[in-house]
This record gives C-alpha cells, structure tokens and sequence, in this order.
C-alpha cells in the first residue's frame, strides 16, 4: 500500500509538472486582450471614470440597489462591444457581425442618453450621471462598428446573411409603441418616445440571431462574447424592473399595474430571442471549450 501511494503521488507529481507548463488558455487570452490598444483605452476611462466619481463623493457601496445593477449592465455592455473593436481591428475584418444590429443599437443607445437624463445637474444625482458617461462610451463604440461595417470594411461584410432590416423594423417599432406603451408621468409623448426606445433595444438582437442562423453553423469567439455580454446586460436590465416595477397611479388601468407588466413582458421578450443561443453558449463554457473558441450551433 505505501509503495502504491508513493507511486501515485509521483505520478500525480509529474502530471501537475507537466500541466503547468503548457500554456494557460484564459491567462493568454487576457494577455492578449490588455495588450490591445482599444482595451487600454477602455480601461483607461473606466479608471478616470472611477477616480473622478470618488474625488466627487461618490461611493459605490452606498448607491441603491437600481444604480449598482445599471453600472453592471453598462459594463457588460461596453465589454461585449469592446470584443468586436478588438475582433475588427485584428482582423481588419467585420465578418459575422451585423451591421443591422449595430444601426439599431447605435438608434437605442442615443435614445437612451437622451431619454434616460437625471433630474437636475447636481452631485445628489452623480451615480445617475456615471452612468450616463458609461452609456457615452458604449455609443462611440457601437458608432466606431457601424462605420467599420459600412464604410471601413465593407468588402468583408457579410450583406447577404443580414437580412433583417432597420427599415422594417424600427418603423414598426414605432407603430407599436404609439399604439401600447407604457405610462410616465411625464407625458404621453415622452412615454411613447421611451417605449420606442425600449422595443429598439428588445429587437436590437434579433438581426444579429438571425445572421448567426444563416451563417456556417460556427459563430466567431468574439462575436458570441458580444451576445452573450449584451445578454446579460439585459438580464441586469430586467433585475433593474424588480426595484421600479410600481410606476404609480398614472402607470395602472383599473387597478392593473399595465405599465410594469408590459415593460418586463418586453425585457422578457429580448432574452427569449437569444435564449437558444445562450443555451449553447452556456454549455460551450462548461464543457470547457477555450473562450477564444469558435461557438458552434447545430443549426
């Protein structure tokens, strides 16, 4: 028994030598990704975001439960679209990134800086304003795709499989929301004007699902890292809902809490459209597929 143990123990031994001195998949990955310029940059203002927001008084433990969830969402956000910068710029490529999506976020994302202001210019609003400087970052980023897509790289462009247009769906995105929205109380124009901004986002995704569908049955690492990341923005988008679900008398109908229901039936419906899709993301990660590892769909 004892010579057995020893034997195994040395075995182990030379297993975990051996092992740890192949190449770690996700510490190259890292290495590679703060290597690059545009996540320098990112991390860069994320750092002068961080010292300014202290220097003023803010601090985050003390924020509410609905601030801590929106800082989550945008930086889910902002990464997922910071994997497509880097994906673009080595590439020198916008393969399997659709530029319908992109149109659509770079819609919602100025809508929502516009939409989505604090009360008033003052340092008892300044969790609401780091946000809005967050939400900033995320549209220059988006803005910088859809040149990329259109403009920069177009040759590269996958046209053929984008097949959802914004000339349908932001209409009818409109259309809807003129006729079912929720109610603000700052009017029926600005509920409308949000709820317009809401369906957008819902939808956002779809062009880009639907591309994949279309696609080989491979999804590129950094295109899924950008859907999954925007996914679970959104899923910090719902949670958000839990905290303001109540609008008050002027978003109820005859008692019916109408406005809170129809806002998490729409979050719930932007998480359906890529539940399919996160099913087999999910389990990729878990079945230990490297994270620089094209996403395969059985489609």
């Amino acid at each position: 028994m004892l010579s057995f143990t020893q034997s195994s123990n040395s075995e182990s031994d030379d297993k975990y030598a051996k092992a740890s001195t192949k190449p770690n998949t996700m510490s190259k990955i890292i290495t590679l990704a703060t290597a690059e310029p545009t996540f320098q940059v990112y991390a860069g203002f994320l750092g002068l975001c961080t010292m300014a927001y202290y220097c003023l008084g803010g601090d985050l433990r003390r924020a509410s439960s609905e601030d801590k969830l929106a800082y989550a969402s945008c930086l889910a956000e902002g990464f997922g679209l910071l994997s497509l910068r880097i994906k673009i710029r080595r590439q020198s490529s916008v393969s399997g990134i659709s530029a319908m999506t992109m149109v659509m976020y770079a819609l919602v994302y100025l809508l929502r800086l516009a939409m989505v202001v604090p009360g008033e210019l003052s340092l008892l609003y300044l969790d609401g304003w780091a946000i809005e400087v967050l939400q900033v970052a995320s549209l220059l980023m988006v803005l910088d795709v859809v040149r990329s897509t259109l403009v920069t790289y177009r040759k590269s462009y996958q046209e053929d499989l984008d097949v959802m247009h914004v000339k349908y769906l932001v209409p009818s995105c409109v259309a809807v929301a003129v006729v079912l929205h929720p109610l603000f109380t700052q009017g029926h124009l600005y509920s409308m004007c949000w709820t317009t901004y809401l369906y957008m986002d819902c939808l956002a995704l779809m062009p880009q699902v639907v591309m994949m569908t279309r696609g080989a049955g491979k999804v590129e690492a950094p295109v899924s890292h950008f859907v999954a990341a925007t996914a679970l923005s959104r899923v910090m988008d719902l949670s958000f809902w839990y905290y303001d679900f109540d609008l008050g008398a002027q978003g109820s109908m005859w008692g019916f809490n109408y406005s809170g229901w129809l806002i998490v039936f729409w979050h719930v419906v932007n998480l359906a459209i890529v539940a399919d899709f996160m099913y087999y993301y999910v389990k990729a990660r878990f079945s230990g597929n490297a994270m620089s590892q094209d996403l395969v769909l059985p489609y």
